[in-house]
């Protein structure tokens, strides 16, 4: 059976994680939402996964979460 993706899932596993892995799903998050071809449903998924783990890293380090506009 494969393994299962590392990427936080919940507030618990997104405590776990330092700034700077935070940032580097985030990124992830960011480039599937804006530069790949989704379907819509795709990106739209990507969108809220991105707007979460911002949402989480500025609750938790306190760096202000961008405004996204919905597609």
């Amino acid at each position: 059976m494969g393994e299962r993706s590392r990427a936080p899932e919940d507030e618990k596993d997104a405590e776990k994680l330092s700034l700077n892995e935070l940032n580097g799903w985030i990124s992830i998050a960011e480039f599937r939402a804006t530069r790949m071809k989704l379907s819509a449903s795709l990106k739209k998924s990507a969108t809220k996964r991105l707007v979460w783990l911002e949402e989480q890293r500025e609750k938790l380090h306190g760096v202000p979460a961008p405004k996204r506009r919905r597609f």
